[in-house]
């Protein structure tokens, strides 16, 4: 895995190229290390090209620009590069580029919003009873988010998924819910670090979603407090998924981190069994 530093301007306009379906010379690169990273990981390969020559190319570009955005937190590597083009770093800017916290936002999306059922939740120590079940709730302020102690966060990945809750309500055991939208920011994280709810997080069930279950959540929460949703018939949904899904995230396979949940062994047992993923979408189905 690489390490948190950033891509220069330079690196990055290189893995742009190699993105577009360019080869280039090994002495393009100036950052070794970023090269041999790639290489080790199958992003690139390496062809000889003439006495004590090496050139690199990409051969699936789409499983790059995923790879970096699981491992550098580089959503747009177009604007990403616009970014370090900028004297001033615009923080509208840096939340389209890149997930990190580590790149400079001020004036960055700030909070998430929320989707609650059956439960009455307060904001600035006002009582939100006007709320209605279901309602999209944009919390900027997320520190002043009070939820009852013991009901589950349940954190959900795909926008589309966020939209249509009231459909996936059945799939989780509690009457009390609140589903909740990150969008690129890391405040969600933090306010789940302020306080003691249980988190379950309903992502995509391959490589990439437990990557980043395991990667921003499993490892800072720890299992006793955060779960990986995973539905009763997993073994029939990646059975019928995508193959192209894994090929693309095989550079992700097998999860890094050790893991003990039944739950999500099981789904790392199908995924390897059946060689695909399945998106979250299908749920809705």
């Amino acid at each position: 895995m690489m390490g948190s530093q950033k891509p220069s301007q330079s690196s990055a306009c290189n893995l742009l190229r190699l993105i577009g379906g360019e080869t280039l010379n090994a002495s393009a690169f100036g950052n070794k290390a970023l090269l041999r990273q790639l290489e080790e990981d199958r992003m690139v390969q390496r062809f000889a090209s003439g006495r004590n020559r090496a050139v690199y190319r990409c051969v699936d570009p789409a499983a790059l620009r995923n790879y970096l955005r699981l491992q550098l937190g580089i959503s747009d590597l177009e604007a990403y590069i616009e970014l370090l083009k900028q004297e001033e770093r615009d923080g509208e800017a840096s939340l389209r580029a890149t997930t990190s916290t580590k790149m400079l936002r001020t004036k960055s999306l700030q909070g998430f919003f929320i989707k609650a059922f059956g439960l009455e939740i307060s904001l600035d120590e006002t009582l939100l009873t006007h709320l209605p079940d279901g309602v999209e709730y944009f919390v900027h302020n997320p520190e002043s988010l009070i939820l009852p102690s013991g009901v589950p966060v349940i954190g959900v990945e795909n926008p589309e998924c966020f939209v249509k809750a009231e459909r996936l309500q059945h799939l989780f055991q509690s009457s009390e819910q609140i589903f909740v939208l990150r969008y690129h920011s890391n405040r969600l994280i933090q306010w789940l670090e302020s306080i003691g709810n249980p988190y379950i997080h309903f992502g995509d069930f391959d490589p990439a979603g437990i990557a980043i279950y395991c990667n921003e959540y499993l490892s800072g929460f720890g299992e006793d407090r955060c779960h990986f949703f995973v539905p009763d018939d997993i073994e029939r949904l990646i059975s019928t998924g995508d193959a192209k899904l894994f090929d693309k995230q095989a550079h992700l396979w097998p999860p890094k981190m050790e893991i003990h949940q039944p739950e999500l062994l099981e789904l790392i047992n199908f995924i390897s069994r059946f060689g695909k993923g399945c998106e979250q979408e299908k749920l809705l189905r």
